[in-house]
């Protein structure tokens, strides 16, 4: 997502509340923004700005971050109930994980995350509403209800702790070792 009237890049790096300022933001009256298919990175939103005939490099660039670990459940969650939400989207099916959440942190690869240093500001999942509201201080602009997205996922309300054993909060903390450090995320903090 980017603005060209506010100058503005966001990049959505998922399930870390991305689609509610997404939402958020879009709910501004006057505020124009663009929407780029799917996660898309920042040199994607580079070119499409200067393809709009703008200055990418006057712009305010941000995006979200959640602890990994956190986010791992969240992401297991999301891909193993994907067939159910989405039944006629064979893209969608493509992306379907069908196994336990041990297989899923053993098996999958990580999702690149955004190079966070590129970035102007980092809303926090852990603080949502509060850098959300600095977020649009910053973008000078009115701070609109953050809405709650539910995407049907069924994620037990329990704690992110609970998923893991063995060796897998290793596996995270090696997966996501750079993110991790540059945060100061701990497991279970």
């Amino acid at each position: 997502m980017y603005s060209n009237t506010h100058k503005f890049i966001f990049i959505h790096w998922g399930k870390c509340a991305g689609s509610s300022i997404k939402r958020g933001l879009m709910s501004i009256d006057g505020l124009e923004v663009k929407l780029e298919r799917g996660h898309s990175n920042l040199n994607m939103m580079i070119r499409a700005i200067k393809a709009d005939g703008f200055n990418p490099d006057q712009y305010f660039k941000f995006t979200t971050v959640r602890n990994l670990w956190d986010r791992e459940v969240s992401l297991y969650h999301h891909m193993s109930t994907i067939n159910k939400r989405h039944p006629n989207d064979p893209e969608k099916q493509k992306m379907h994980f069908d196994g336990t959440f041990e297989e899923f942190v053993r098996s999958s690869n990580p999702l690149i995350p955004p190079d966070f240093e590129d970035f102007d500001y980092v809303v926090r999942y852990e603080f949502l509403q509060d850098d959300f509201a600095t977020l649009c201080d910053k973008l000078n602009v009115h701070k609109p209800e953050l809405p709650h997205i539910d995407y049907g996922t069924a994620r037990p309300k329990i704690d992110y702790k609970s998923y893991y054993h063995g060796n897998l909060q290793q596996i995270i903390a090696e997966k996501y070792a750079k993110e991790i450090e540059y945060f100061g995320y701990k497991f279970g903090a």
